[in-house]
């Protein structure tokens, strides 16, 4: 859909409960972008949403949702975001997707081929890339800072049991799709930021886990490691827990250079450090801190009014993809790179079945979804 930057995108949210995260994100370009219209199945929830962000428009189907919008955030559960997207971009809908993109490489297909064949844009909401010390550590990273990168690790370790069944005893949809999958189901909010330090994609892993001890009614193991080889010769190391009994720590990040390193907070009480080589003191670590003022980027030392979500970080993959549609500008988060963070998750399940076999995991950018065989009828590839 076509409309000029002087008027305002309709903004429609589908999931009423993850969507909240993107309000203050809205709030501070309301002059480009404005919450129009909410969508979910469970009519109490889209009321009070209405209701407590003053929504006008309450629809009953993910189609009517479409009539009202000219952008959609789609936070659904993570099953439903491939075929969401695919019929806002195929109506000419731009959208911004929750994590992961894609749970299958058959949805990969679908979505990449729907981003090729539409007018509209595509981006991930990968909130962790903009949790304020990783943006530190991006920018030192593009510069430079800590040398040529060639180890990297993220943990995201959140106990999640609660959320794996209703009051009444039901399952959610995370009983299946989190909890009932052998692998890692729920890889970007580690990879992302690594990626974009990196510079690189992956190109094979191996997934193994410890069993299930905790909670031996879910498929998933308590811990599932996945390694990851990038197309540079870097590994990473990935280590996600939703079931064990231990305080969440959400966002462990470390990076090695040749340069120097990079560790997040492990415990209450620590801070982020770096050392750099030749800057640093020698042997010792100095606090992140000491480089904010340096390297992070203008445009992030103040969240939007009311940007709470993960450390601030919620509010910016709205903000950045209104301006970037607004714009005509690039997303930060384009359909390539939402897939270079999610496809490592999808072959991670079949590694694991083959007692973690490095397996290749596809270029995005050379699947062939979406390109057509008919001479002169290929869809573009940018």
């Amino acid at each position: 859909m076509s409309r000029t930057k002087t008027q305002p995108l309709r903004v429609g949210i589908a999931g009423a409960a993850r969507g909240a995260g993107f309000v203050a994100g809205l709030r501070s370009v309301a002059d480009e972008a404005l919450l129009h219209a909410v969508y979910d199945p469970d009519r109490d929830a889209r009321k009070r949403f209405a209701a407590e962000h003053g929504v006008e428009v309450e629809c009953e189907s993910y189609a009517h949702l479409l009539d009202h919008a000219d952008l959609v955030v789609v936070s659904s559960p993570q099953h439903h975001h491939v075929p969401q997207a695919v019929a806002a971009l195929d109506a000419g809908i731009h959208v911004l997707s929750e994590v992961p993109a894609a749970v299958s490489l058959e949805q990969a297909y679908d979505l990449l081929a729907a981003c090729r064949r539409s007018s509209a844009r595509y981006m991930l909401a990968e909130n962790y890339c903009y949790i304020r010390s990783n943006l530190v550590v991006r920018e030192m990273a593009r510069r430079g800072v800590f040398g040529e990168l060639y180890y990297g690790e993220g943990e995201y370790l959140h106990e999640l049991k609660g959320l794996s069944r209703h009051a009444d005893g039901r399952p959610t949809w995370r009983y299946y799709w989190q909890h009932g999958r052998a692998g890692h189901p729920y890889p970007t909010h580690s990879l992302g930021p690594l990626l974009q330090w990196f510079g690189d994609r992956v190109t094979a892993v191996s997934c193994v886990g410890t069993g299930r001890h905790t909670a031996p009614e879910f498929e998933l193991d308590d811990t599932v490691l996945l390694l990851c080889r990038t197309s540079r010769g870097a590994l990473l190391r990935i280590r996600y827990d939703t079931l064990s009994n231990r305080p969440h720590l959400m966002d462990y990040y470390s990076v090695q250079g040749t340069e120097g390193g990079y560790e997040a907070a492990r415990a209450a009480g620590e801070q982020p450090r770096v050392h750099v080589q030749g800057r640093s003191p020698a042997g010792s670590w100095e606090p992140l801190d000491t480089y904010a003022e340096e390297f992070l980027p203008d445009r992030y030392r103040q969240p939007p009014p009311g940007a709470v979500g993960h450390w601030g970080a919620d509010a910016w993959p709205i903000v950045e993809f209104v301006k970037a549609v607004q714009g005509g500008t690039d997303v930060p988060v384009d359909i390539y790179a939402a897939l270079e963070m999610s496809l490592p998750g999808v072959v991670s399940e079949r590694s694991y079945a083959e007692n973690g076999a490095w397996l290749h995991v596809p270029d995005p950018r050379m699947m062939t979804a979406g390109i057509g065989t008919e001479p002169g009828r290929e869809a573009p590839l940018a």
